[in-house]
């Protein structure tokens, strides 16, 4: 990843958060990365960072220069898409495990 910046003007839409696929937020806090693409909500794992995708809301609770842009490459879309198979994955084994019986 290439780091770009803080904040919205580093997402290169001026006072605006881009929505470009190629863009990543990252919490300084916590660290988690979301795709500027997200079309649902979203919360980081320590709650820093907020989507309210409905609302059209993005932001960090510690002000927008805590959110960190980057631009991602062929390894990093990797690399998420392999997280996000994992928690599919687990998700769906957790609910087989965890499923109530009649």
């Amino acid at each position: 990843m290439k780091f770009l910046g803080r904040g919205p003007k580093a997402s290169g839409r001026g006072m605006g958060w881009s929505r470009n696929e190629d863009i990543i937020y990252k919490c300084v806090n916590c660290g988690s990365e979301m795709l500027a693409s997200h079309n649902d909500y979203w919360n980081c794992e320590c709650g820093a960072i907020h989507l309210d995708f409905d609302a059209g809301r993005f932001g960090s609770k510690y002000g927008d220069e805590n959110i960190l842009v980057y631009k991602k490459n062929v390894q990093t879309e990797n690399n998420l898409n392999l997280g996000n198979k994992r928690k599919s994955f687990l998700n769906k084994k957790n609910e087989k495990i965890f499923k109530t019986k009649n």
